[in-house]
């Protein structure tokens, strides 16, 4: 039976997601103020630019303006123009609301996991409370190969927000790569109840379920993913193997 249509795309990476789902299950970003995206993707984020550029000229030291000049700048994908406009946001007033947030997904879209981790650190400081902050540390940690904090990082997220689905899929990624096939096995079983169209999630719980010699757990999941993905060649590979 195919999912049903998806009516919340993310605004960061395109992926559609669930009308009730409170962050994207591809890559965590909240998926509030969607609407205000929208319109940012459909001409105002040039017109948003235009204008804090002009307020910026009467006065360079608008914080509002640069920050918002970030955002329009990323946006419009000029992702250089956007960490130096939030820069120099910082640079006016260090606790200006989201700033180190948005440095932090900037340094993650370039691939800068040191700078990602560091501006995710400091939007923590300034509030602790912050389940995509401390995502966006952890995702970065994860990729820096550091997984011991990774782990811890997640975990952290799970307990600011436990509906941080994506944090669980990462989490048990981490289990896995060290051999906690218990734990990883929790972690995927917690995003399929929470996203049963998560192709992935589902295979990662098969190959678990096999590891632990649970044959037929294990190939209903496996089965289950390549349903969702049929070009999973990994997943049939595992289920073939199964089925000898």
């Amino acid at each position: 039976m195919a999912p049903p249509a998806a009516s919340c795309p993310c605004p960061e990476c395109g992926v559609d997601n669930a009308a009730d789902h409170n962050y994207c299950k591809h890559c965590g970003t909240p998926l509030r103020a969607v609407d205000v995206e929208r319109e940012l993707g459909s001409g105002f984020a040039e017109r948003l630019r235009d204008r804090c550029l002009g307020l910026l000229k009467a006065d360079p030291d608008n914080a509002g303006a640069h920050f918002n000049l970030g955002l329009a700048y990323y946006h419009l994908g000029e992702i250089g123009n956007a960490i130096r406009a939030f820069q120099r946001t910082t640079q006016i007033e260090d606790a200006y609301p989201g700033v180190h947030f948005q440095l932090a997904v900037c340094h993650y879209r370039r691939g800068a996991m040191s700078d990602c981790a560091t501006a995710s650190r400091r939007a923590l400081e300034l509030n602790p409370a912050s389940a995509p902050a401390r995502y966006r540390l952890a995702m970065a940690l994860f990729h820096l190969g550091r997984l011991d904090e990774a782990s811890r990082a997640f975990e952290d997220t799970i307990r600011a927000d436990n509906e941080y689905v994506i944090a669980w899929y990462h989490l048990g990624i981490i289990r896995e790569r060290v051999d906690d096939v218990d734990g990883a096995i929790e972690c995927f079983e917690k995003v399929v109840v929470a996203n049963q169209h998560d192709a992935s999630a589902h295979y990662h719980l098969g190959l678990g379920y096999k590891r632990q010699g649970l044959e037929g757990l294990a190939m209903s999941a496996l089965a289950k993913a390549l349903e969702l993905d049929p070009s999973d060649t990994a997943a049939a590979a595992a289920l073939q193997e199964l089925q000898r």
